[in-house]
């Protein structure tokens, strides 16, 4: 039991996709791995009826809603793994994620989370773009996925998911783990399939629509972790530096009058983005 892997899905109203889901965790390689599906206040006779007649491993809990992050807590509270994976409900994996990525947590105990290379499917069909981890673009862009292979027990070190957050929890789950430092690994393989649903008011999509949350939440990242990112030079004082220069320099260098002229004759749009800004 020492390798158990705890598959944690946090479910709400995915009726639709979760069997697609389920059966992706199930043909796994690796075969040490409990599933539990947390229902975040939907109807539980369908889930009982799935669990019975399809997947009777399935560890199944019922709660009110209260949102991903509380939910993906619940989860946690429940394991008995030492490994933790989400997925959530719509998305699926390679039947070799967690044989792979457990290899890789296996074969170096600096390493505290293991990523793989990320897929759009069903309205998209192509790369989400997962760079390799470098933890001064991470600090300004996550690059790790929820479904990402983890210890349990750096988790609850890092106190879980923070339930103030309605955007980027996984982000500032992620820096939680890291300030006491450690390593991030990518593996260069497709392993990941994240849903874009067709429906474009879908969960998966609305995010960005929420330009004024979103800015908020990485604000308040910022402020919790703020002595992470001043340990690697992004103090209040050093970004405002950094904004004021690449100002001056894109004011500099745009206003080249050939460039300009250029732009203005054959790139309105462009000339535009640039210069009604100056």
């Amino acid at each position: 039991m020492n390798d158990l892997i705890s598959v944690i899905i946090p479910y709400y109203n995915g009726e639709d996709y979760i069997c697609e889901c389920l059966d992706s965790i199930y043909n796994q390689t690796f075969r040490n791995f409990e599933v539990i599906l947390v229902n975040d206040g939907s109807p539980k006779e369908f889930l009982e009826d799935l669990k019975v007649n399809k997947y009777p491993d399935l560890i199944l809990y019922h709660q009110e809603n209260k949102g991903q992050s509380a939910t993906r807590n619940k989860g946690v509270e429940i394991a008995k793994g030492k490994y933790i994976l989400f997925v959530d409900c719509d998305d699926k994996i390679a039947s070799t994620f967690l044989e792979k990525t457990y290899n890789i947590l296996i074969s170096n105990p600096k390493i505290k989370i293991c990523y793989t290379k990320g897929q759009y499917f069903e309205k998209e069909s192509s790369e989400w773009y997962l760079p390799d981890f470098e933890v001064k673009r991470f600090l300004f862009a996550n690059c790790i996925p929820i479904s990402a292979l983890l210890y349990r027990e750096d988790f609850i070190k890092a106190k879980g998911f923070d339930e103030n957050l309605t955007y980027f929890e996984d982000w500032d789950l992620w820096i939680s783990i890291l300030e006491d430092g450690g390593e991030v690994y990518r593996i260069p393989e497709y392993l990941f399939y994240y849903r874009i649903r067709h429906n474009a008011n879908s969960l998966t999509n609305i995010s960005t629509h929420q330009e004024d949350k979103i800015a908020q939440n990485r604000f308040l990242i910022y402020q919790k972790h703020y002595k992470f990112y001043e340990k690697h030079g992004f103090d209040f004082s050093n970004i405002s530096y950094i904004i004021l220069n690449r100002d001056q320099y894109k004011k500099k260098y745009f206003n080249v009058w050939y460039r300009k002229l250029i732009y203005k004759l054959f790139k309105q749009k462009k000339f535009n983005e640039i210069y009604s800004q100056l």
